[in-house]
C-alpha cells in the first residue's frame, strides 16, 4: 500500500471533493446562512456606534 498503488486516485478524489464543494456553496438553501456569516465582522460595528451615540463617545461625571 504505497503511493504507486493509491497515488493515481488521489486527483480524482480531490476533484470530486471540489465539484461537491462547489455545489454546497451554490446551493440556495445555504444562501441565509453565508450571508450571515459574511455580516459577522460589522455585528461588533454596529453595537460599537449604538453606543457611542447613546453617550456620544463620552462619559458624563
Amino acid at each position: 500500500m504505497s503511493y504507486e498503488v493509491y497515488g493515481p486516485y488521489i486527483p480524482v478524489v480531490m476533484l470530486i471533493t471540489f465539484i461537491g464543494l462547489f455545489i454546497w456553496v451554490l446551493l440556495p438553501g445555504n444562501r441565509k446562512g453565508f450571508d450571515d456569516a459574511s455580516n459577522l465582522p460589522f455585528a461588533d460595528d454596529e453595537q460599537d456606534q449604538r453606543t457611542l451615540g447613546a453617550d456620544n463617545g463620552r462619559k458624563e461625571q
